[in-house]
């Protein structure tokens, strides 16, 4: 898959003159309430013979917005790209959500988008808004398809089997709630916590990381049963401690297995709290 960051795209000419197939979103997860939208960008795809493309962000625009009081993303970036990959994806384009962005018109933004990737598809979700102060929304979407050519679809929201409305939001509070059953519903696989790039540190059978390098939500404070997945391939039973500066992951009593001290985890897998 193709990564093509804003900046180089904004310089240059058609990247896909046979046109394109598109979704643009922050793709918090993705989850189960994106599958409609991202199988109906794959489907035009097919059909027209045309690459199929993600527009997203390096970090939420939420993250952005609230700052400090920003309770974290469900997904890191590098989760969210192996996703989209594995889904079959031709591109995807990456947004840094800054101050200057933040006031671009919606109209402005999809006009770069129409001359630099040629849209020919567009599905987004049903309460899909974009541009300076939500200035763009899906009533200005199907106009502007109707005027420029290409195919516009609003996607609607899908619920949970407990009824829940599926969003990053729930999620987030699923997991912030250690509801790790709930959370894995809503994705439509288990929560991970990705620390592949974060330092991590281990003593005495103790692996250690700074709370303040997690960018993903994390449970409150608590010890939980976990699963390691270790960058040599193995999936090992942990108990995660989250603190309030760290979280210590250490073998599990019930089924030991010490620590190497070159041991790397890539990620984590809550399985529920003790």
């Amino acid at each position: 898959m193709k990564i093509i960051y804003w900046d180089d795209l904004i310089k240059g000419e058609n990247i896909y003159p046979q046109g394109s197939a598109i979704s643009i979103g922050g793709f918090d997860g993705p989850h189960r309430g994106h599958e409609r939208i991202l199988s109906a960008v794959l489907k035009a795809a097919r059909k027209d013979g045309i690459p199929a493309g993600i527009i997203t962000f390096f970090r939420s625009p939420r993250s952005v917005k609230a700052g400090n009081m920003y309770a974290g993303d469900v997904s890191t970036l590098e989760m969210r790209l192996q996703k989209f990959a594995e889904q079959g994806f031709s591109f995807t384009v990456l947004i840094d959500f800054s101050a200057d962005f933040a006031r671009m018109k919606g109209t402005v933004f999809f006009d770069i988008l129409i001359k630099t990737i040629c849209i020919k598809y567009l599905a987004v979700g049903s309460d899909f808004t974009c541009g300076y102060r939500h200035d763009t929304g899906v009533g200005d979407l199907q106009r502007l398809a109707r005027e420029r050519g290409f195919c516009f679809d609003s996607i609607e929201q899908l619920y949970s089997a407990r009824h829940e409305r599926i969003s990053s939001s729930a999620i987030r509070q699923a997991v912030e709630q250690a509801d790790f059953a709930l959370a894995k519903d809503l994705l439509g696989y288990p929560f991970f916590l990705d620390v592949a790039k974060i330092v991590q540190r281990t003593e005495n059978g103790v692996w250690a990381v700074e709370k303040a390098a997690v960018t993903q939500i994390l449970p409150q404070n608590g010890q939980y049963s976990a699963r390691a997945y270790l960058q040599t391939g193995a999936i090992i039973p942990v108990q995660v401690k989250v603190m309030d500066t760290l979280l210590e992951v250490f073998e599990d009593t019930a089924a030991p297995i010490p620590f190497a001290a070159e041991t790397l985890i890539r990620k984590l897998e809550f399985i529920r709290k003790e």
